[in-house]
C-alpha cells in the first residue's frame, strides 16, 4: 500500500505507536552509574616492558591484546599507555587507551571505536571526573561521558579506573549532528611555563603552530590554514563583539569556560592551557569548544591558588598568555553574555542538594571497588573523608584536596555573591510574558507537509535545546537546533526536500525535559 492511500487516522496511530529511537554509541556503557569489567589479556610475556618503552619513546604505539568487556570477548584490541602528570602515579597504575579498531577497522564495542581508562591520579574520591562530566551532560555542554571500570590484566585484578568516552568522529556526530570539519586537541603541556595551546599569534606560517596544537582530523589539507585564520581573527579583530561571533559558536565557549571556573578546574585553558578540543563545524564554519580531562576538577589542581572556593568568576591565570579569554572579557557585551550563561548554570544545575545526592550514589556504587583496588593512590579513609571534607595529601599538583560536598556548598554561596555584586541575576530579568509558560512541543504545521513545515515549541526557562529529526526506523537524520535558547515561544522550519515520503519524528530535549511528536511527509 502506498503511503498516500493510507487514511490520516491510521497514520497518526502509527506515529504514536512506533516510538523507536536509536541509542547513541556508548549509551549503555555510560548511562547512569556503572562499574564495567575489562579483562585485558596479552600474549606477549614482556607486555609491560613494551608498553612503557613505547610511552617513553613518545610513541602512541599500541600493543595487541584480547579484551573481555563485561564477559564478552573482543580479539585484536590495541592497548597503549597514556597521560602526563598522571603517568607518575606512585603505584605503577598507568592510564590506558583501548582502541577496538586498531587491528580490525570495523570492530566496535557498543558502536565505539575506543575508550580511555584514567587512573584517578590526584583524586582520593575517584569521582571528580565523573561529577564534572555528568554535570556537563545534564546541562547540555559538549563533553565526553564517564563511568567506571574494574580492570584485570591476564585474569588478575590490576586496578580500578575512571572510564571515559573518546573524542572522535563518532563523538562529533552525536553532539553536533555532523563530523564534517577540522578538529584539534590541546597539546599536553605539563605546566604553565611549557608550550601550551594558548591561542596566541605566532605569525602566518602554519608550521609555527604545530608544536602548540595536535591536529586530529584525518588527511585534512585545510586545517592549519583555517587555524591561522581563526587566530588572526581572535587576536587582531578590531571589535571582539563582531569578530568572535563570526568565527566561534559562542555558546559552547561560554558554557565550557563557565563550568571549568564553577568547578575550579584550573587544569584547563584559563590556567594550565590544556585539556580541551576545538572543532570547526563544516556546516556553519564556526569553531566549537569541547571540554576534555576533568580529572583534577574541584580544586585537585591548585594552580597556585589556596582557596579555590572563592575563585573569581572572571579568573585568567595570565592575561598576556591567554588572549582568547582576555579579549572576550574586554568586551562588555561578550563578558555579560558569558556571565549570564554562568548564572544560568549556577541557578539551574549547580544545586548542592542534587549534586550531593549524586555524590552519595556514586560513592555507594564504587566504594567496594575502591577498597579492593590494589594500586589506589590514597587510603579508603582518605576516600571517605574527602567526600565531605578537605584533606592534605600529595599528588595532583597540590596538597590540599577540597572536600567534594564542602566545596560545592561554599562555591555556590561565593559565586552567587560574586554574580549578585556584578548585577547578574537571571531570575530578576525574566520576561513577565514567559514566567508562567510551560515546556511544550507543538504539532508541526502543516501536517502532512511537502516539502517544508513549521515546528514551534515553548520553553519555560532558558535551556540548552536540541531538536532532532528521526525516520520511522529510529535513525537520526539531522539536528535542527543544538544551542542555548531563552524562555519563550520559538519556531523553526524543517525542509525535507531531499527526503522521501514517509513518517518522521521530531524530538526536543531542553535541559532535563523532552518530548516527541510525529509528522508525515507526502510528495
Amino acid at each position: 500500500m502506498k503511503l498516500k492511500t493510507l487514511c490520516i487516522p491510521v497514520l497518526f496511530s502509527l506515529l504514536y505507536i512506533c516510538t523507536i529511537f536509536p541509542q547513541n554509541a556508548g549509551d549503555t556503557m555510560f548511562t547512569g552509574i556503572k562499574v564495567h569489567t575489562f579483562n585485558i589479556k596479552f600474549s606477549e610475556p614482556a607486555y609491560w616492558d613494551s608498553l612503557t618503552a613505547y610511552y617513553d619513546a613518545g610513541l602512541e604505539q599500541y600493543l595487541m591484546a584480547t579484551v573481555y568487556y563485561d564477559g564478552v570477548k573482543y580479539d585484536s584490541v590495541g592497548v597503549r599507555l597514556k597521560g602526563n602528570s598522571s603517568y607518575t602515579h606512585p603505584n605503577n597504575k598507568k592510564s590506558m587507551k583501548l582502541a577496538f579498531d586498531q587491528y580490525k577497522s570495523d570492530q566496535r564495542i557498543e558502536s565505539l571505536k575506543s575508550v580511555n581508562l584514567n587512573n584517578c591520579w590526584g583524586d582520593p574520591t575517584f569521582m571528580r571526573e565523573k561529577l564534572h562530566l555528568d554535570f556537563c551532560r545534564n546541562a547540555g555542554i559538549p563533553a565526553p561521558r564517564a563511568n567506571f571500570a574494574n580492570v584485570y590484566i591476564n585474569d588478575t585484578l590490576f586496578a580500578f579506573y575512571s572510564l571515559v568516552e573518546s573524542i572522535d568522529k563518532i563523538f562529533l556526530k552525536a553532539r553536533y549532528g555532523t563530523n564534517k570539519g577540522d578538529y584539534f586537541k590541546a597539546i599536553d603541556g605539563y605546566d604553565t611555563t611549557s608550550i601550551v595551546s594558548d591561542f596566541r599569534w605566532w605569525g602566518t606560517d602554519t608550521n609555527a603552530y604545530k608544536s602548540y596544537y595536535e591536529l586530529k582530523s584525518d588527511g585534512s589539507a585545510t586545517a592549519w590554514p583555517r587555524l591561522v585564520t581563526l587566530l588572526d581573527s581572535l587576536n587582531f579583530g578590531v571589535n571582539p563583539l563582531t569578530s568572535y561571533g563570526k568565527v566561534m559558536n559562542l555558546s559552547t565557549f561560554y558554557r565550557a569556560f563557565a563550568v571549568d571556573n564553577l568547578f575550579a578546574n584550573l587544569d584547563s585553558y584559563m590556567c594550565s592551557g590544556r585539556n580541551f578540543y576545538f572543532f570547526q563545524d563544516a556546516t556553519t564554519s564556526k569553531w566549537n569548544w569541547i571540554i576534555w580531562d576533568a580529572s583534577l576538577s574541584i580544586g585537585a589542581y591548585q594552580g597556585g591558588i589556596s582557596t579555590l572556593e572563592t575563585l573569581d568568576v572572571n579568573y585568567i591565570a595570565d592575561t598576556t598568555t591567554r588572549p582568547l579569554l582576555t579579549r572576550l572579557f574586554a568586551s562588555d557585551t561578550l563578558k555579560k553574555q558569558y556571565l549570564y550563561t554562568y548564572d544560568t548554570l549556577l541557578t539551574k544545575y549547580f544545586v548542592p542538594a542534587t549534586i550531593n545526592a549524586h555524590i552519595d550514589s556514586i560513592a555507594n556504587t564504587i566504594r567496594s571497588y575502591v577498597n579492593a583496588d590494589p594500586r589506589k593512590m590514597y587510603t579508603l579513609l582518605q576516600f571517605e573523608t574527602n567526600i565531605t571534607s578537605d584533606i592534605s595529601a600529595t599528588g595532583g599538583l597540590g596538597t590540599r584536596k577540597p572536600g567534594l560536598k564542602s566545596f560545592i556548598s561554599k562555591r555556590k554561596t561565593n559565586v552567587t555573591s560574586q554574580l549578585s555584586n556584578l548585577g547578574i541575576n537571571i531570575t530578576a530579568v525574566e520576561n513577565e510574558s514567559t514566567k508562567n509558560m510551560t515546556f511544550k512541543l507543538l504539532q508541526n504545521y502543516p501536517n502532512p507537509f511537502n516539502p517544508s513545515t513549521k515546528i514551534a515549541y515553548n520553553l519555560a526557562a532558558e535551556s540548552h535545546v536540541k531538536i532532532s529529526i528521526y525516520d520511522v526506523k529510529g535513525q537520526k537524520i539531522t539536528d535542527l537546533v543544538n544551542d542555548i535558547q531563552a524562555a519563550g515561544t520559538h519556531t523553526i522550519i524543517f525542509n525535507a526536500a531531499n527526503l522521501p515520503s514517509g513518517i518522521y519524528y521530531y524530538r526536543i530535549t531542553a535541559g532535563a525535559s523532552s518530548q516527541t511528536r510525529g509528522m508525515i511527509l507526502l510528495k
